[in-house]
C-alpha cells in the first residue's frame, strides 16, 4: 500500500527544520497558501495537520467552515496550560468538535482529553551543514525566555564556577517580555533573529546541548531531538526523560538528580549512539503516520 500524502500547516513554516521537511508524501505550509489555494489543492492530500499558532485563521475562514474535512487534525506543539503559545482550552474545545486534537506531551492529553503523538524532525539534506566541526563549547543553549530566564541566569553562574565553556543565546521574541537585551561572556540576549543552519553549526561545535524547560512542560523539545540524530550529550531538568527509550546515564545528565560536582567527569564519558528503530520514529514522515 502506497504512502499517504500529508499537508502541513504551520506557522513558522521557514523555521527551525522546516525549509528541508517537504519530502514526496509531506508538504509543509504557511497557512494563507493553502486557505487561499485554488479549488482542488486540499483533495490532493490525503490528510491536514494543523499545529499550533494557525487556530485564529483556521477557525474563522469560511472556506473551512463550507468544506469541513474529517480527515484534519490539529497538533498542540506547545504545553496546553501555557495562555501565551497555546491555544485556550475553549478553543481546544471548539477544535475538538470537528477533529481529532494532539498533543505533544502526556498530562496536558490526560487533562483535556486529548491524543498523543511524538515531537518530531527532519535531518537537513547532505551538504547543507558543513562537516568537520572542531568542538570549541562544552554546554550550548538556544531559546526564548519563557518562565526560565532566572533558572538560566543560576545556571550560567553554576557552570562558570565549575570552569566550563557555556554560550547561552536567548531571543526576544515577543515585544511584550519586560526583558532587554545584554551581553557578557558566553551570554546573549538578543533581538536578532538565528538562522536554524547557523545554530546547527553551532550544535555540531558543542559538547552537550542544555534543555531547559519551563515549569509545566514535560513534551521532548527540538534539543532532545539534536542529541537524538546529532549525537550531542543532554543536560535537561526534565525528569521525565529517564522513562524515554533513548535514555542512558552517559548521555543524558537530570538537574536536580544527578550531582552537578560529577558534571565534568560525566562530560568525558562516551556518547552511546542511539538506535536506528528509535530515529525512524521520531522522522517527521513516520509521525505524520500517526495521526489516525
Amino acid at each position: 500500500m502506497s504512502k499517504q500524502k500529508t499537508l502541513v500547516l504551520a506557522k513558522n513554516f521557514g523555521a527551525y527544520f522546516y525549509l528541508w521537511a517537504n519530502s514526496a508524501h509531506v508538504n509543509i505550509l504557511l497557512p494563507e497558501l493553502a486557505l487561499y489555494a485554488q479549488p482542488g489543492f486540499l483533495e490532493q492530500f490525503d490528510k491536514i495537520i494543523l499545529i499550533n499558532g494557525i487556530e485564529p485563521q483556521w477557525l474563522f475562514h469560511a472556506r473551512w467552515m463550507r468544506e469541513p474535512r474529517l480527515d484534519t487534525y490539529f497538533f498542540i506543539w506547545d504545553p496546553a496550560r501555557c495562555p501565551l503559545y497555546a491555544p485556550p482550552p475553549d478553543t481546544i474545545e471548539l477544535i475538538k468538535i470537528w477533529h481529532k486534537v494532539y498533543s505533544f506531551q502526556q498530562e496536558d492529553c490526560e487533562c483535556f482529553g486529548l491524543q498523543f503523538n511524538s515531537t518530531m524532525y527532519a535531518l537537513p539534506p547532505p551538504g547543507l551543514i558543513p562537516e568537520g566541526h572542531d568542538v570549541v563549547c562544552d554546554i550550548l543553549f538556544l531559546g526564548v525566555p519563557k518562565d526560565r530566564l532566572q533558572l538560566l541566569r543560576d545556571l550560567y553562574k553554576q557552570l562558570m564556577v565549575l570552569g566550563l565553556s557555556v554560550y547561552f543565546r536567548i531571543g526576544l521574541t515577543n515585544a511584550k517580555e519586560d526583558i532587554v537585551p545584554e551581553q557578557a561572556p558566553g551570554w546573549l540576549i538578543t533581538n536578532e533573529w538565528l538562522d536554524y543552519e547557523i545554530y546547527l553549526c553551532m550544535v555540531l561545535q558543542s559538547r552537550c546541548l542544555l534543555d531547559l524547560y519551563q515549569s509545566i512542560q514535560t513534551g521532548f523539545s527540538l534539543r532532545v531531538m539534536e542529541h537524538i540524530y546529532f549525537g550531542k550529550k543532554l543536560l535537561t531538568n526534565n525528569r521525565a526523560m529517564k522513562r524515554a527509550d533513548f535514555y542512558h546515564s552517559n548521555n543524558i545528565f537530570v538537574l536536580g538528580e544527578n550531582d552537578m560536582a560529577s558534571l565534568k567527569e560525566w562530560l568525558e564519558l562516551p556518547f552511546m549512539p542511539v538506535s536506528n528503530e528509535i530515529k525512524e520514529y521520531y522522522k517527521i514522515e513516520n509521525w505524520a503516520g500517526r495521526f489516525q
